[in-house]
């Protein structure tokens, strides 16, 4: 049986246009398609409780002042309350191992986001005596990837595929459930 994907993210831009092409039944969900706001408290809540109508959620949202690791709080908090079984994918950032010495929030939001999926995959296995609860969750963290942005910034380092990273994102979801892959680092070789 096929499964239900939801994502975060407008499948017009970037990873979530390619994540439309190896889930192309997966609903996606974002301010400028169809008027779900994710950085809003209410929006958040709304997304968690629709949420449970799906088996996959995938989390690439381009969204700052640490709303993706909320926006996670929201969804894991409504899945644990209802005891659903499921499968969380987030999408960080290797831009989370480094201190740069900089004043640039990113790497800081995605050690955050990055440190609470470990927490809460830990937490679902049954890890410091809590009962499994059958939320497999899974933080992928890709190098640079192949986007304009990306391009202009940085055009002479080498960047992973988006179509290749949602086939990687595709592969995990058809892992047996009985199997958590916890982390997933991506980095192009230079």
């Amino acid at each position: 049986m096929e499964k239900t994907v939801v994502v975060s993210g407008n499948r017009e831009y970037g990873l979530a246009k390619a994540l439309e092409k190896v889930f192309p039944t997966a609903q996606f969900y974002s301010r400028s398609q169809n008027n779900f706001d994710l950085s809003k408290y209410d929006d958040r809540i709304k997304f968690a409780e629709l949420s449970l109508n799906y088996d996959v959620y995938i989390s690439c949202s381009c969204l700052s002042q640490f709303r993706q690791t909320l926006l996670l709080e929201k969804v894991y908090k409504k899945w644990r309350e209802v005891h659903k079984k499921g499968y969380i994918i987030c999408l960080g950032s290797t831009a989370d191992t480094p201190v740069k010495g900089t004043e640039w929030i990113y790497p800081i939001e995605k050690k955050a986001l990055k440190a609470y999926c470990r927490n809460l995959s830990l937490a679902s296995l049954g890890g410091h005596g809590n009962k499994p609860s059958g939320i497999r969750i899974t933080y992928v963290s890709p190098g640079y990837l192949d986007t304009p942005k990306a391009n202009e910034k940085h055009p002479d380092i080498k960047k992973i595929n988006l179509n290749y990273l949602a086939e990687t994102i595709l592969w995990l979801t058809q892992q047996p459930p009985q199997v958590n892959i916890s982390e997933l680092a991506l980095d192009p070789i230079q």
